[in-house]
């Protein structure tokens, strides 16, 4: 594997991961109205793409592990859509009452987003066993790393962080936020989190540079490890001052377009003539 396709697979994972959330982020803010047909079909996307999965996981190619991978990525994304479109978070969707204890307080969260949880282990699960012994483990390797990787920034948000980003969540499970908490110092989890996912991105990229794999062919290898880089990044976002959601600024135009029109629902024509058009679609 030459530095070209080493490259090629780093673009393409940044691509994926920055399309698919933009996509993500611009469906939720929509009227709720449409989030039936757009949960309809990522269903049927993600059907299509646990069957590409069990596919591609008999070959041990480059076509084959870029097929895995982005399957992969799907799956996941539309089980992220089912969780901030409120389908699929947790029997517990209350804020945090006031004056409660640290290990209430964790009871409380562990319920806020439970079902959310055994759905992304449990699917995790499934596409082990799907690709079982097979020659391309590149599907399950990347699901995987991104349920572990977003256990650990949950787990962070939790115990504390200077940006949670609370203020992306959408207004029905605006809730959560209340389980997060802000904090100046970086905590001693933090750090021990990150320095154990940036050890481990070493590991990867060690694996791709001298093709040590037993089980990811060296694409398959590049993919997971571009994936873990973009982790470990978005863990430094979670205490950097950097405010991410700029790099999906244009997906995020959805929800606040929808806010705008929740505000000013009577506006006069003469205000409203142009926005009307490019709101019409998406209006309620």
């Amino acid at each position: 594997m030459n530095v070209i396709d080493i490259v090629s697979a780093a673009a393409y994972t940044v691509f994926v991961w920055w399309f698919c959330t933009g996509v993500i982020f611009y469906l939720d803010g929509l009227p709720k109205r449409t989030y039936w047909v757009s949960i309809g079909a990522a269903t049927f996307v993600a059907a299509c793409a646990f069957i590409g999965i069990v596919a591609s996981s008999r070959a041990e190619t480059a076509t084959s592990a870029y097929v895995a991978f982005t399957c992969a990525v799907l799956i996941w994304g539309w089980q992220e859509m089912l969780f901030l479109m409120g389908v699929l978070a947790g029997p517990s969707k209350a804020p945090l009452p006031d004056g409660v204890s640290e290990s209430m307080r964790f009871k409380l969260a562990t319920r806020s987003v439970i079902h959310h949880e055994l759905a992304l282990l449990g699917v995790g699960l499934l596409l082990l066993l799907l690709t079982w012994r097979s020659p391309n483990q590149v599907g399950g390797a990347t699901y995987m790393l991104l349920w572990l990787m977003r256990l650990s920034a949950k787990l962070n948000l939790f115990v504390g962080v200077r940006n949670t980003y609370a203020h992306l969540l959408p207004a029905h499970i605006a809730y959560l936020g209340s389980y997060f908490r802000q904090r100046t110092t970086v905590s001693k989890f933090f750090v021990g989190s990150t320095t154990l996912a940036a050890l481990l991105t070493v590991s990867l990229w060690l694996l791709v540079a001298y093709d040590w794999s037993l089980v990811l062919s060296q694409t398959g290898a590049a993919l997971v490890a571009s994936l873990m880089t973009l982790a470990v990044i978005e863990h430094l976002f979670l205490v950097l001052p950097i405010p991410m959601e700029r790099l999906w600024s244009a997906a995020l135009s959805s929800r606040n377009s929808r806010k705008q029109e929740r505000r000013s629902p009577h506006a006069s024509e003469s205000t409203t003539s142009i926005a009307a058009v490019d709101l019409s679609s998406i209006s309620k």
